[in-house]
Formats: structure tokens, sequence, C-alpha cells
């Protein structure tokens, strides 16, 4: 009778799939709660760091705003007298009006030249938020793959709780042994710290989602699991993807433009600007006077037209112009050199997730299905009487093994996936 009352016990937990369903959890739902896509909106409109980076576009913007006006004309006025000196009432009044012209093309190379920063800081910060949204994305991962741990440990101890009172009677009979009794225990221990591990990185997952997204403390978060995606293109196909989505080369070949633009406006500084001018006057002309008779002025009004023309002889923006050459080389390299290391990434990335997937598979149909048929063997030859509790006990400790892999398996599978979707660059679920 207490056997069967044991294989029953051991029946409902190791083998019944709804018990996980039973466990409700805080923050991690099958059905309830916000969406890895729901959740990726927030952390994009909450962001600091993310809004904080949004200025950089504003400023580029300021900055193209500035670069399309033109030079201020400016206003000269004089006045000269003789009071000081022979008080003679000499005296003449200048009022000079001067614009300065932009020749070259100056002006429009240098809208041109902030046009292209302003399209630099806008693919920057799509970078930042492809980074953004892939580190969410992998602390959700983390949470959810913490909770479904969570929630085996949890079937687990509830099924050594049971084994546990049964072990209780069968030591007061006298049907089991010390041995058992501590083998036992000491499982039923293990399984209570990795319990312990699970839940603290649940916590820590938690947390860190707060922060990423700017939520409040008291503000209630609660993630909705759903269907892992899957990656079945080749790997060819995902760096094509990737070197057309990514946002950080975009970033790097609209550098480039911007370091021609800027080749372009260094050589346009080289051609002096001009200044027109006219200019006003009022002289005074002094008349013939004879013997001792005080000397007079008449006045006359006069206008002067001109232009001044700075010489370039030693200043031609030599310096400018191989700075701005430099950059260019500089840009191009990078760029180059971010091309190689996205294929790496990449092909890393793929040839992870491809592992990691084809591990999972191997483990549900070669070891988790197995175990399970063997478990009901082991207990119906127990229950016959040809095994012992301790057989029972370790054959339950191997399923134990086999689930705790399967679930970091898929937490795993989950994780190469976020990765690989974050080298390519898709930021869509």
């Amino acid at each position: 009778m207490r056997n069967k009352m044991m294989i029953v016990l051991m029946l409902m937990t190791l083998s019944s799939p709804s018990w996980s369903q039973r466990t409700v959890l805080q923050h991690v739902s099958d059905t309830q709660g916000a969406s890895l896509e729901e959740l990726a909106q927030t952390v994009l409109a909450r962001n600091k760091d993310l809004q904080a980076a949004h200025e950089s576009v504003h400023q580029a913007e300021a900055r193209l705003k500035q670069a399309r006006l033109r030079p201020n004309p400016s206003l000269d006025v004089s006045r000269t007298t003789d009071v000081m000196f022979g008080n003679e009432g000499d005296t003449a009044l200048s009022v000079t009006f001067s614009q300065q012209l932009e020749l070259g093309g100056k002006r429009s190379k240098r809208i041109s030249v902030e046009e292209v920063a302003i399209e630099v800081a806008r693919a920057q910060i799509a970078d930042a938020e492809r980074q953004l949204v892939g580190k969410f994305r992998s602390l959700f991962v983390e949470a959810v793959g913490a909770a479904a741990r969570l929630d085996l440990f949890d079937r687990l101890e509830h099924a050594n709780q049971q084994m546990v009172s049964v072990m209780d009677v069968r030591l007061r009979s006298g049907d089991a042994s010390r041995l058992d009794s501590q083998l036992l225990a000491a499982q039923t221990n293990q399984v209570h710290a990795q319990r312990l591990v699970a839940e603290n990185q649940l916590d820590a997952a938690l947390l860190q989602i707060r922060v990423l997204g700017g939520l409040l403390t008291g503000e209630p978060l609660v993630l909705r699991r759903q269907q892992p995606g899957e990656f079945i293109d080749t790997e060819e196909s995902a760096v094509s993807q990737a070197l057309e989505n990514r946002p950080d080369l975009k970033a790097v070949k609209l550098r480039e433009e911007l370091e021609d633009a800027g080749i372009t406006l260094a050589k346009s500084q080289a051609v002096p600007n001009v200044s027109a001018f006219v200019r006003y006057g009022r002289e005074g002309v002094p008349t013939l006077v004879t013997g001792t008779q005080r000397r007079s002025f008449d006045h006359e009004n006069v206008m002067e037209f001109g232009v001044s023309i700075p010489l370039p002889f030693f200043n031609r923006e030599q310096g400018n112009i191989a700075g701005a050459a430099s950059r260019r080389v500089q840009a191009r390299a990078e760029r180059e050199a971010l091309e190689v290391s996205i294929r790496r990434e990449v092909l890393l990335a793929y040839r992870r997730y491809d592992t990691e997937r084809r591990t999972l598979e191997i483990l549900r149909t070669g070891v988790i299905q197995p175990n399970q048929d063997t478990v009901r063997i082991v207990q119906l030859a127990y229950n016959l009487g040809e095994l012992r509790l301790l057989d029972v006990v370790n054959q339950q400790r191997i399923v134990i093994e086999a689930e705790t892999n399967y679930a970091a398996a898929q937490n795993d599978v989950n994780a190469a996936f976020a990765d690989l979707e974050l080298a390519i660059g898709k930021r869509e679920y």
C-alpha cells in the first residue's frame, strides 16, 4: 500500500505537465503583461541616455540653420574735428556701409556639410537605438529564462517535499535506510540552492529592465512570454542583411561623404572673400584768405565706392585641406574595418545560434523523452518490488538534470537568436 502511494505521488509531480501552468509567477506570465515589442517601445521612449543622444540631431539642425545665414553688413561712422588743435572749424563726417561677399561657393558647400552631418547624427541615433533594444532584449530573454528555471525548481521542490514525507513514513516503519534519506536530503538542498540562484537572476534582470526603460520603482512590470523567433536564412543572407541594415555602417559611410564635403569646403575657403563698400562723406574745404583774416571752410558732400580684396600670398588653407583629406582616408579605413567586424560578428552569432538550436533539438528528442520513459519503467519495477527506492531517487535526479539542462538550452537558443538579430541590425519583432 505504501509503495502504491509513493508511486502515485511521484507520477503526479514528475510526469504531470500541468504543474508548471498552475505555478503563478509574479513578474512573468503566459497570457498577461507586456510583450517584448511593447516594452521595447517603452524603453526607446523613456531611456534618458537615448533622449540625450537625440539632442545631437537638434544641434546638427541648428548648425545647418547657421550655415544658411549670410555675413552681416557693417556700418562705420566717423567724425573729424580740429578743436584740439587750431580750432579753425575744420570738420568732416564719414558714413561707410560695407558688405562681405562670399566667393567660391562657400555658403552652398557649408550647407552641404551640415546636411550630411544631420544624416550622420540620425544614423548614430539609430545605432544607439539598435544597441539599446538589443541590450533590452537580452535582459528580457534572461528574465524569461530565469522565470522558467524558477518554475521548474518549484515543481522539483514540490516533488521533493512529497518524497520527504513518504521517506519519513518509511524510515519510521523500517522500509528505508538512512542512506536513502541522506541522498534525498542532499538532492532537496541542491534544488533549493539552484532555485535561489534562479530567483536572484530573475530579480536582477527585472531591475535592469526597469533602469533601462526608466520605469518607476512602484510601477508594475509583468513580462508576457511569447514564442521565440526562428532564423531560417543562410549565413550569406545574414551577412548581406547586416551590411544593408546596420545603422553604424550607414553612419561611417555618411562620414565618408561628410569628409568629402569637408575637403570641398576647405578648398573653397582658399578663395578670398571680397568686401564691397560705399562711403558718404561731408568734408571741410578751406577757402582762400588774405592777411590776418581768419581761415574759413566750405563743406562738400562726396560719395566713395570701393572693393577690399585680401591677397592670399601666404595662407591658402593648406593645413585645413590636408587635414580634411586625412580625415577622409581615416573614414574610409574605419568603414572597411567595420565591414570586416560586422561580417565576423554575424558569422559568430549565426553559428552560435545554429549550434544552440541543434543542441536543443538533441536534448528534446534524445534526452528528455527517453528519460521520461525510463522513469515510468523504474517506477513500475519499484512497484513490483524489483528495485530499491535508491534506484527511483537516482532516476529522478537524472530527470532533474535533464530538465534543467533543457531549460538552460532553451534560454541559450533565445539568447543566441537575440544576439543574431542584434548583429544583423533588425529591430522589428
